[in-house]
């Protein structure tokens, strides 16, 4: 099996340092205030990245970020409470002493939680070795599919344990894994092998609300009508040296990690299993670069889910340029020429207030899932998005979570008479 990793070392460059409540800074005299000023307006003026607080949709709280100009779209990923309690779907493992191997009582009280409500949490388990939390993991996510045609530039943990392979001091916005290809997965786990306290938390979003509110709005009307249609730029390894986003590059993802492929010839036929139009030319931040790959795949918005016998959203502005607002490097590259295009199936633009109409829908199916090390999350992909809010680490903390991507499924869109 693969499993994927997100580690996450030391804090942003650029952050602004916060201050305790319980600890203000000194006073400090006029003179140095207004070079305070002066320092920070040149910063600002050079494209330095610093620490936002924005007014979160709903003003219900300040959600930060990481980034030069604040975005238009700003996320809660929560609106007030939790949609479900976690402790619905939580076993506090205290009472057992896990070895490697779950035993029995645990596995049925996972099953059984998993069946009725589509999310299992694991606490207090203990674990500290990635192989055994795949273990557990497995209870649920019997199979498990490889990472390929996907998006983020993921690297393995252990076989089927992949990296997140995403900046910490960026928004993930809601999102249901590989909505973006022909196929995608029926289930997936989250496995916290370094967690840094009250940092770093995932997000799920209850879809099922989040798809009956949808269907009451113009917006859902038009996703049903005209479906969506991605566009994937993929950049090329040589290009740039191997270099990515963790060195300031404008880069989301290269092809050969992509698809994992190191020829044009078997990222087509990588692209054509994944149902995606391909074509090759140029890059538009490197424009000696002609090996630059663009796919495209025109698509339902929703996906029929089994479980649940009916229509689900499987869509998000994950997908959307947006997606970009606060990723070192890509953020500072002209919305139109960023790697992540979304347009409704027709090709007509999604407008900003349908992309803030979006964002909320999911904010307000959301639940916080708090890490500590060794927790395990799986959760159905039809049934929940995921996201996270962007955090910063200091130099001492890590976080690190392995992803375990479950069974393999074709799409088949959404099914007449199942809404």
């Amino acid at each position: 099996s693969t499993f994927l990793s997100a580690t996450h070392p030391g804090a942003p460059r650029g952050a602004a340092p916060l201050h305790s409540c319980r600890n203000p800074p000194m006073a400090v005299p006029m003179a140095a205030l207004g070079q305070l000023r002066a320092a920070r307006q040149l910063a600002a003026a050079a494209g330095s990245r610093g620490m936002f607080g924005g007014g979160a949709p709903g003003g219900r709280f300040m959600m930060p970020g990481f980034w030069v100009a604040a975005p238009v779209v700003i996320p809660s990923f929560r609106d007030g409470g939790d949609k479900i309690p976690v402790e619905a779907f939580t076993i506090d493992c205290a009472p057992y002493t896990l070895g490697p191997l779950p035993e029995q009582e645990v596995a049925e009280r996972m099953l059984q939680t998993f069946d009725q409500m589509g999310v299992v949490r694991l606490t207090n388990t203990r674990l500290s070795n990635v192989e055994h939390m795949r273990n557990y993991a497995q209870v649920v996510v019997k199979k498990q599919m490889k990472y390929e045609g996907g998006a983020n530039p993921r690297e393995g943990i252990l076989k089927n344990v992949y990296e997140v392979g995403a900046p910490h001091d960026a928004w993930l916005h809601y999102h249901h894994e590989m909505a973006y290809n022909q196929f995608s997965m029926k289930n997936l786990a989250f496995c916290s092998v370094k967690s840094p306290i009250g940092k770093g938390d995932t997000y799920l979003s209850e879809n099922l609300s989040v798809t009956d509110e949808l269907m009451e709005t113009d917006l859902g009307r038009k996703l049903k009508d005209k479906g969506v249609c991605y566009i994937r730029c993929l950049t090329d390894r040589e290009a740039y040296k191997g270099q990515g986003w963790k060195e300031g590059q404008p880069v989301y993802n290269h092809w050969q990690l992509s698809f994992g492929v190191e020829t044009q010839a078997a990222a087509e036929e990588k692209a054509a299993e994944c149902g995606l139009e391909f074509e090759w030319t140029t890059d538009p931040m490197k424009p000696e670069s002609k090996r630059y790959m663009k796919t495209k795949l025109t698509t339902s918005a929703f996906e029929f889910c089994p479980s649940v016998g009916r229509n689900v959203l499987f869509s998000s502005i994950a997908d959307h340029n947006m997606w970009f607002d606060t990723w070192k490097g890509v953020a500072d590259v002209p919305p139109e020429k960023r790697p992540l295009q979304m347009t409704f199936g027709d090709g007509s633009p999604i407008n900003v207030e349908e992309v803030k109409q979006w964002v909320r829908l999911y904010d307000r199916g959301g639940i916080r899932v708090r890490w500590q090390t060794g927790d395990i999350v799986a959760f159905c992909n039809y049934r929940y998005a995921h996201g996270r809010p962007a955090f910063e680490l200091r130099s001492w903390e890590e976080r690190q979570i392995g992803v375990l991507l479950g069974e393999k499924f074709q799409r088949v869109g959404a099914v007449d008479g199942a809404w």
